[in-house]
Formats: structure tokens, C-alpha cells, sequence
């Protein structure tokens, strides 16, 4: 299923397709799911499986624990497609109130808040489209994540201290998508 993915993306990338173009991509992922690769897992909080990673764009699966939460972050002022293949996440929406130009300062507040179940899309693009997202207490969640491009530094938020700090995109696995057919 992933190698199909990624060859459609390298043919054309993300930002080269139109939001109806995206969308069907993503449902292509969806359909396709049933189960994949086996993930790596934590019992506390989620991880990050590279799928494909290049200048033009770049595919995590993300594998939550139930009741795992990120931090509220950007995304490296870059679009994020995510695409929750099982379980449910709860999108929270944070808007920030602050111009970003004094490093380390952020006020930010929530704004709203989703949930998506299987099948279920995020969309986010620019410099200040802030989400946390989270999976459901006793409900563990995959989710299929694609990026404009590689996101190696993303800004993470705390509301109530009003900071903002530097995070460096890590994998806790890279998958090979032509290596072994289950991919």
C-alpha cells in the first residue's frame, strides 16, 4: 500500500495537487489501510514511523497509545495532511494571539475542538496553524501524517507558561516501502 503512496507523491508531490486531489489520495490511504506494518509502540504516548522522507515531502505513521497526547505545535510553517486510519483522535484548535516575534514567547488559546474517527482528515498549512492532537482513553490510534517537505524543526506551545520552544522531528523507526510486500 505505501509504496503505491509514495510513488504517486515523487510523480507529483502534495503541493502540486489541488485540495480535491489531496483528498482522494488520502481516501486511497484509508481504503487501503487494513492493519499495515507492524509499529513500534510505547504504553504512554505515540511514535513516529518514517515512511518516506525527501525534499518534496515526507510520510509518518503515528501510533498512539490510549490516552496519548502531543504537545500543541505547528508544523514548521509547511501543510500537514493527517488521516487517521484506526481508532479516534480528539483535534485540539489553537490560535496565537502574539505577533511571534519575540522568541520564546507565545500566547495561545484554544479555539475548538474535533474528534476523528477512522477515515477522518486535519488539514493544516502556515506558520501559525496550532493543533495538540490525542487519542481516546483506552483507544489506541493510527494515523497516517504527509508533509509539504521534511519537518525537522516545528515550534511546540505552553498555554499557560506562555513559551514556545524549538522541537527537532526524530523517528522512533524508518520503514523501507521497497522492502517487504505488506508495505
Amino acid at each position: 500500500m505505501f509504496r503505491q503512496l509514495v510513488e504517486e507523491l515523487r510523480a507529483k508531490p502534495p503541493l502540486a495537487r489541488t485540495a480535491h486531489e489531496i483528498g482522494q489520495f488520502l481516501g486511497r490511504a484509508a481504503n487501503g489501510w487494513g492493519g499495515g506494518p507492524r509499529l513500534i509502540s510505547r504504553s504512554d504516548t505515540y511514535t513516529r514511523t518514517c515512511v518516506h522522507s525527501d525534499e518534496n515531502f515526507e510520510m509518518l505513521l503515528l501510533n498512539w497509545a490510549a490516552g496519548a497526547a502531543s504537545p500543541i505545535h505547528d508544523h514548521g510553517d509547511q501543510h500537514c495532511w493527517m488521516l487517521v486510519l484506526a481508532g479516534q483522535l480528539e483535534v485540539e484548535d489553537y490560535v496565537r494571539l502574539d505577533p511571534g516575534d519575540v522568541p520564546g514567547y507565545a500566547h495561545v488559546q484554544e479555539a475548538g475542538a474535533r474528534l476523528l474517527a477512522a477515515g477522518g482528515v486535519d488539514a493544516r498549512s502556515g506558520r501559525f496553524d496550532l493543533h495538540r492532537v490525542s487519542s481516546m482513553p483506552g483507544v489506541p490510534a493510527v494515523s497516517l501524517h504527509v508533509y509539504s517537505g521534511p519537518l525537522r524543526r516545528y515550534l511546540v506551545y505552553d498555554a499557560l507558561s506562555r513559551r514556545c520552544e524549538t522541537a527537532i522531528g526524530t523517528y522512533d523507526d524508518v520503514l523501507s516501502v521497497y522492502s517487504g510486500a505488506h508495505l
